[in-house]
């Protein structure tokens, strides 16, 4: 990407994401317990670039150099103990359908990282995956609790935390959580083999709404 400014987000962007309420989404979601221990070295492999392009067929998305100065990077497929797993295309190649880009600090190594760092830690997660059935994209990478209090009024952290803008032409949803963490997704468009593709990204980091989607517009993510 070209060391141009970028131009500010339209106001009216800005005030949504301004008007965000912090919740416990997030947080819930991450520390709630899952099948999976909270361990990133549990259910992914690293892999080189070079072989990651190679199963994806595009370039890997990254954030830009100064948005994560002083961190390690990570590239990512599913797997188990350091082997990858993949899957094989229909000429018989390795493929993937999903795969992660991992920003970590100098000091925590990769075995040791857990899911859940980047609520207490300078730790971002980014998640590519091919669509799935039919959910609907942005809208479901928002985590919700009970939307409730006992007296059924609405809870205000829950009903006020997420909400999708429309930063050059791309529809990026964003969720705030108390942690200081955000989560950030939206769609991008890729060819491989010829054929275009859309995978769905996630991203959590920590910052604030504008702040994160400033990070991700600044790396030509959304295109």
């Amino acid at each position: 990407m070209s060391g141009e400014a970028q131009p500010s987000l339209p106001h009216g962007v800005l005030q949504a994401l301004e008007a965000l309420v912090a919740g416990d989404g997030i947080t819930e979601a991450w520390l709630g317990g899952g099948r999976h221990p909270d361990s990133l070295s549990y259910p992914w492999a690293p892999v080189s670039e070079v072989r990651l392009r190679l199963v994806t067929g595009f370039p890997v998305p990254r954030l830009s150099p100064r948005a994560v100065a002083g961190r390690c990077e990570v590239l990512a497929v599913p797997g188990r103990d350091g082997e990858p797993f993949f899957d094989v295309d229909e000429r018989g190649r390795p493929s993937t359908s999903v795969f992660a880009v991992f920003y970590l600090p100098q000091d925590l190594d990769w075995r040791h990282a857990a899911a859940s760092s980047v609520l207490r830690e300078e730790v971002t997660h980014l998640y590519a995956h091919l669509p799935m059935g039919d959910r609907p994209w942005p809208q479901s990478v928002a985590q919700r609790l009970d939307r409730f209090n006992a007296d059924g009024s609405p809870r205000p952290s829950v009903t006020d935390d997420f909400t999708v803008v429309e930063v050059d032409g791309t529809s990026v949803g964003v969720q705030v959580d108390r942690s200081g963490a955000a989560c950030l997704g939206w769609s991008i468009h890729r060819s491989c083999g010829g054929a275009g593709q859309v995978w769905n990204v996630t991203m959590m980091t920590r910052g604030s709404a504008v702040e994160v989607v400033h990070m991700v517009r600044e790396a030509g993510l959304l295109q």
